[in-house]
């Protein structure tokens, strides 16, 4: 208040204060200028009258009068001095002048020279003197004709009158008229001042209370009334702000009601409403334009991609976990953890129900209860980390569940971005689902119906993949090509159903026997392809090896009876015995054809004899 008060009074009183200058300084212009003017219409009045009084002096030869008249023209119009000067003209006529009668300075020569009049202010701290030189020239004046007497031209300086008045009493004089001028004017300004602040009062305690509303607007609190005793137009600006707080905190308000129907649950606030409709509003236009972004990608690993990007760069959390619930054989599938390996006991990894958040459906909050989850890997320094684990549900089970770690001090950091984190998972949810139907429907068009294995279709679409990927690590691939023994007589003897039990027993027997990470795939009628991936040299015989013998161990159980088949194996090595995959595969059928004709029930590797042609 203090503030505004001053710059009211340097203004208010800056612009008094040069007025008053101005006034000042005009009038003592203008009473300068009169009294130069004034002492000038005297000056050329005595000059006429010496002049007349000089011309009847001579004409009536008593010229020797004229130093006593001078002198009464001093004493009568207070002239310092009052001096005749003669022309060169008169000079010629009458002889050299007399002392006194010279020019005494250039400002009189310069009259006796050009025959104008010439002026001088001579003022120092003491004493302010006029000096007025008026010229007489050889012409026809009020009757008088000077050529009469002086042998001159016409027009020609015949002399000059010489006047010198002290104006020291008049500046005096003026000096005290403007100093009680100015203390009038400085008595008027604080007069004025003191007038414009008591008036202004009241206005300044508006414009206070306005100024501090608009910042606590600023701030996002609208619950600020401006009141003013006012009852001009300041009391309609005051309700006009008033009625916008109102406003503004009633439009924001329904702006959180109708984004938290939107979204389906409540964003946290803050005591700043503005900031807080601002970050929901910027909040929805990312998740609007991530929901656009996941819409495009091809697969759920991009999608979740994008969510690790959200939680780890954007929302700039450095321990969190993305889970995947996979349907098909009930695990829960680590996508991505941050921070450590695993924020979870590997007991989650083996029965999905170890998962609180999974089992239960909902979130898992440990500020709730502390240690709330007992597979939680840091539980022994329990209180010491807090965790919220957020289900999200794909087909109306949980299929993801999103973890965030964080330090007892991030409470408040992390309560903020939760309500966002929940905004990405729930635009994330529907495009996660849809893309899990896509890849079931896709897994499905590759899986064999009767033995559930992967279809030639399959293996004709990742071939090239699975080629690259062992290329660019350096290791191999072991081709095995499977195949049973007399099938045919179990369909003749025992009828097609039976052989399609045999068939899909001997092929659960086979995927029990390799890696979950080999591919097995029913290559045509009872022929199967095992692809052991990344398997050492030398190895793929082996492995070749106990399938025959598992199968050859396995009793096959079916309505009426039981029986046990054989199976004779091809094996061959990619790259190590030929660079070309296809190539790989003939390769094992032929060693596979070997195995039949020497007597079935046997593994046999390629070699290179076995081949007689020099291309595929």
């Amino acid at each position: 208040m203090s503030g505004m008060r001053g710059r009211l009074l340097w203004k208010v009183g800056a612009v008094i204060l040069i007025l008053s200058l101005i006034t000042i300084f005009h009038s003592a212009y203008l009473y300068r200028k009169h009294t130069i003017e004034t002492s000038r219409e005297r000056a050329l009045t005595a000059a006429e009258i010496i002049r007349d009084t000089l011309t009847s002096y001579m004409v009536l030869g008593t010229i020797d009068k004229r130093d006593m008249f001078l002198k009464l023209i001093e004493k009568t119009y207070g002239y310092d001095y009052v001096r005749v000067i003669r022309g060169e003209a008169v000079n010629k006529q009458f002889g050299p002048p007399r002392p006194f009668e010279t020019p005494r300075d250039n400002l009189e020569l310069e009259v006796l020279k050009t025959g104008k009049i010439e002026e001088k202010v001579i003022e120092d701290v003491s004493r302010v003197v006029y000096k007025v030189v008026i010229p007489y020239k050889a012409d026809l004046s009020k009757g008088i004709n000077c050529l009469q007497c002086h042998k001159a031209k016409p027009g020609e300086v015949l002399g000059a009158v010489s006047l010198a008045v002290d104006l020291t009493d008049e500046r005096k004089h003026s000096l005290i008229s403007f100093t009680i001028y100015g203390s009038i004017s400085l008595l008027m300004f604080g007069i004025l001042l003191y007038i414009v602040l008591r008036y202004f009062k009241p206005y300044e305690r508006l414009f206070m209370d306005i100024r501090m509303a608009l910042n606590r607007f600023q701030e996002g609190d609208f619950n600020i009334k401006v009141n003013t005793e006012l009852t001009d137009e300041t009391k309609e600006l005051a309700e006009s702000i008033n009625h916008m707080g109102e406003r503004l905190s009633e439009m924001l308000h329904r702006i959180r009601q109708k984004v938290s129907m939107l979204i389906g649950y409540n964003v946290l606030e803050t005591e700043n409403a503005l900031k807080d409709t601002e970050k929901i509003v910027e909040e929805l236009v990312k998740i609007a334009n991530f929901k656009k972004a996941i819409e495009k990608d091809k697969n759920k690993a991009e999608i979740y991609d994008r969510i690790v990007t959200v939680l780890g760069k954007y929302m700039s959390l450095d321990k969190f976990s993305l889970y995947e619930v996979e349907q098909k054989n009930k695990k829960i599938k680590k996508i991505h953890v941050e921070g450590r390996n695993s924020w979870c006991d590997p007991v989650i990894f083996e029965n999905p129900d170890e998962c609180r958040a999974k089992r239960t459906g909902e979130v898992v909050d440990s500020r709730e209860f502390p240690c709330v989850c007992p597979n939680f890997m840091d539980n022994e320094n329990c209180g010491d980390l807090q965790y919220y684990c957020i289900p999200v549900y794909i087909g109306g089970k949980v299929g993801n569940i999103v973890q965030i770690v964080y330090e007892n001090e991030m409470d408040i950091f992390v309560n903020l971005l939760i309500p966002y984190i929940k905004g990405y998972l729930e635009e994330a949810s529907p495009v996660l689902e849809s893309k899990t139907l896509m890849e079931l429907l896709q897994e499905q068009s590759y899986i064999d119906q009767l033995t559930g294995l992967y279809n030639r279709r399959f293996l004709e679409e990742i071939y090239k993949n699975l080629v690259a990927q062992t290329k660019r690590r350096g290791t191999r691939l072991g081709i095995l090509m499977i195949d049973i023994d007399f099938f045919k007589q179990v369909n003749d003897q025992y009828g097609h159903d039976v052989g399609d039990r045999v068939l899909k027993e001997i092929a659960d027997t086979i995927k029990a026997t390799v890696r979950e990470a080999d591919i097995v795939v029913r290559f045509g009628g009872e022929e199967i392809m095992v692809i052991l991936v990344d398997v050492e040299e030398g190895k793929s015989k082996e492995v070749a090896e106990k399938i025959r013998k598992a199968v050859e161990d396995k009793v096959i159980n079916f309505s009426g009876g039981s029986l046990k088949k054989t199976v004779s194996i091809g094996v061959c090595e990619f790259p190590t015995h030929t660079e070309h995959f296809w190539q790989c595969v003939k390769f094992a059928d032929i060693a596979l054809y070997k195995a039949k004709e020497e007597g079935r029930n046997r593994v046999k590797c390629f070699e290179p004899d076995m081949w007689e042609h020099k291309d595929y």
